[in-house]
């Protein structure tokens, strides 16, 4: 392959312009393929050139919206995975594995919004400090020592909105800073972080909606495992509220298409 500037030539046949595309739609597995045939003839031609892999991608914002998260078919016949293993994945999100498997990846959503490490310091911590009030303030808190507590961010958002569901700041968010963007340490070198950055339920009229945002996507492969598992984490929170489920909205900043398996979105 022809290659310029160790980038290889761009693939022939149409690129869009990289602007946010949107997507309606009832049924998650509507919603798939209409994205995947937007994808492939709007999409932007986005060369990657990560050190894990280097390729073409269809790539650019999307918006998918689903107006009702549970319609059927929630996963296309034509997706690249079947309900049992969707449904596993949705388990697994909701209710974890055993703390050895948990622990064997990178991250599991499980971890990020049932486990969630946060720090009572940092809860507490003015604005804008220097070293030294920092300091003094880490003395005052917890006489210097670090007190970390695992939040599981998923039934504090359930008790929030049975006490007020009128509350529109409820937000599960998966992001470590100080581990998540770090990717060039030595201690990051060949590991991920989450794609899935935070959650933004909102109960409305008794029907809790749910509004999504991932960094990245990979929309052929993983999108419908990832909409399968969170619609069903929203069902399990709008069950627990005496709730049904509303819309389904996720944004991904960057969704894409790897070349590898263009031949196959062409099918769709």
């Amino acid at each position: 392959m022809e290659e310029t500037n160790n980038i290889p030539k761009e693939p022939t046949g149409y690129g869009g312009a990289y602007v946010p595309i949107v997507i309606e739609a009832e049924s998650l597995g509507e919603a798939w393929e209409k994205a995947v045939r937007e994808m492939m003839t709007k999409g932007f031609n986005r060369f990657v050139k990560a050190p894990e892999y280097q390729t073409w991608t269809k790539d650019s914002p999307m918006f998918i919206v689903v107006r009702n998260a549970m319609a059927e078919p929630r996963l296309s016949p034509k997706a690249p995975i079947t309900k049992d293993m969707a449904e596993e994945y949705a388990k697994n999100m909701i209710e974890g594995m055993s703390k050895e498997k948990e622990n064997s990846f990178d991250y599991t959503y499980f971890s990020r919004l049932r486990h969630y490490p946060d720090c009572i310091i940092r809860a507490s911590l003015p604005s804008v400090t220097d070293d030294a009030e920092m300091k003094a303030h880490v003395e005052k808190v917890s006489q210097g020592r670090c007190v970390v507590e695992r939040i599981d961010q998923v039934e504090k958002a359930i008790d929030i909105f049975k006490k007020d569901p009128t509350r529109r700041s409820v937000v599960l968010h998966t992001w470590i800073p100080k581990r998540d963007l770090e990717k060039f340490s030595l201690e990051r070198k060949d590991t991920s972080s989450p794609c899935v950055v935070l959650v933004h339920p909102q109960l409305v009229e008794n029907k809790l909606h749910f509004n999504v945002v991932m960094k990245t996507n990979d929309l052929f492969n993983a999108w419908p495992g990832n909409a399968y598992a969170l619609t069903a984490l929203q069902k399990y929170m709008a069950d627990r509220l005496g709730a049904e489920t509303g819309h389904y909205t996720h944004f991904s900043v960057a969704m894409q298409i790897y070349q590898e398996v263009y031949d196959a979105a062409k099918n769709i």
